[in-house]
């Protein structure tokens, strides 16, 4: 268990109720998102747009899943007590959010925002460039967080936990948002 002793806003809570509280947090987004997902079939219709883009949205799917793998290596280490060793992992998701801007960003100019369908999805896909972003600043805080000050890094290691965590749950509302867009 890390060492709870340097001072913060959370200081009496455990590294593991630290790091479960922000479950939370994205639950919350889930139930947004799902709200999103649902409006897809009130204002868009059933039927997918032939402009849209197929194969960027199983690209950026597939770019999703695979992102998983620095994930998971990143969490074996921070469990082994290596943080110094998931820079790269975090770099590399650092990389993959900007694709996945990018992505996003390219669909739009597939669509048509005046149809329902266009609508929703730049809104719904909007709000996944949001978190994208947040994401990206989260990865740029952890990456200098371990490389500028290793020892705090270590006493706080539940940030660097929450934030694979975060990105967990960005992969499994994109692949939500892949179901409900690309193929319902």
């Amino acid at each position: 268990m890390a060492d709870n002793s340097y001072a913060s806003l959370m200081d009496p809570a455990s590294e593991r109720a630290k790091r479960g509280a922000f479950f939370f947090l994205m639950l919350f987004a889930g139930i947004i998102f799902a709200m999103w997902d649902l409006a897809r079939f009130l204002w868009g219709g059933t039927a997918v747009p032939s402009t849209l883009s197929m194969g960027a949205g199983v690209g950026l799917t597939v770019l999703m899943l695979a992102s998983l793998v620095p994930v998971v290596v990143a969490r074996k280490k921070l469990d082994q007590g290596d943080d110094g060793g998931i820079v790269s992992n975090l770099a590399t998701l650092l990389v993959i959010s900007l694709v996945m801007i990018g992505g996003i960003v390219y669909n739009w100019t597939t669509l048509s925002i005046g149809s329902g369908y266009g609508g929703i999805y730049d809104i719904t896909s909007l709000w996944f460039l949001v978190h994208f972003v947040a994401g990206i600043l989260a990865l740029l805080a952890s990456i200098m967080k371990i490389s500028r000050t290793p020892d705090r890094a270590k006493k706080e290691r539940w940030v660097s936990y929450n934030v694979l965590t975060y990105w967990v749950g960005v992969v499994i509302l994109w692949v939500a948002f892949f179901i409900v867009f690309y193929i319902a």
